[in-house]
């Protein structure tokens, strides 16, 4: 049914995952100016991090010198900073009717910890599921750059950190359980080729953010938000 004028339009939660590498902060940046443009106030965040709680575990995980640690030691610590990440973040924005941008969410640990560190993909998903109190996105965008050539291109400037320090065969895994992802979860996930030009990658990916607004009652054909007619 049509949305009526004047009706408050509902929260809409979108991440953005992909291998380190992959171009999720420049998307991010570009998506949010166009939202911006249309007269949305967008809530950009990335995980872990997002509170100083979060923030402080990602530090940590995420440190070259920080000590080693398990692999379900290292699940659990994303999902503490998650479940931060969800109460203080996500959850009030989208009560506000806010459109949440992430970089990284559940995905993510289901892909690094699970697929690509052996954690059973059952027991990822019962701790996201504890941790978020089940909260999905809305819209899931995987920048899925096949070329490991070009990958390494964009990080040969930064110096990597603990997870990217990983071995290429763990983030040959990492690209294969994203794909697989998206076949698990289509209702939600949609994959996005983060090999092409930066600029047709961004067209693509707003095509999907105004699918999903459009879902959700928000009017986007004009360049300014609105809400559907009667």
């Amino acid at each position: 049914m049509p949305r009526s004028v004047g009706t408050a339009l509902p929260g809409v939660f979108i991440s953005l995952e992909g291998c380190d590498g992959s171009g999720k902060s420049t998307q991010i940046s570009r998506i949010a100016r166009r939202l911006e443009s249309a007269g949305l106030s967008p809530v950009i965040t990335r995980e872990p991090g997002g509170t100083a709680f979060g923030e402080r575990i990602r530090q940590l995980l995420l440190d070259p010198e920080s000590p080693d640690r398990s692999i379900l030691s290292e699940t659990l610590l994303y999902a503490a900073a998650r479940c931060e990440f969800v109460s203080k973040i996500v959850k009030p924005a989208l009560a506000q009717g806010r459109i949440v941008i992430t970089e990284r969410y559940v995905d993510s640990t289901w892909v690094y910890q699970g697929y690509a560190g052996g954690v059973p993909l059952s027991t990822i998903e019962t701790i996201n599921t504890i941790a978020t109190g089940g909260l999905e996105t809305d819209l899931t965008l995987v920048l899925d750059v096949c070329e490991p050539s070009v990958i390494g291109e964009r990080l040969v400037s930064k110096r990597k950190d603990k997870i990217e320090s990983r071995s290429e065969e763990y983030h040959q895994k990492v690209r294969e359980g994203y794909r697989e992802l998206a076949k698990r979860f289509p209702h939600r996930v949609a994959c996005i080729d983060g090999g092409l030009d930066v600029d047709a990658v961004e067209a693509t990916i707003w095509q999907e953010v105004v699918n999903i607004l459009s879902k959700k009652g928000y009017d986007l054909t004009n360049g300014k938000q609105g809400r559907e007619s009667l």
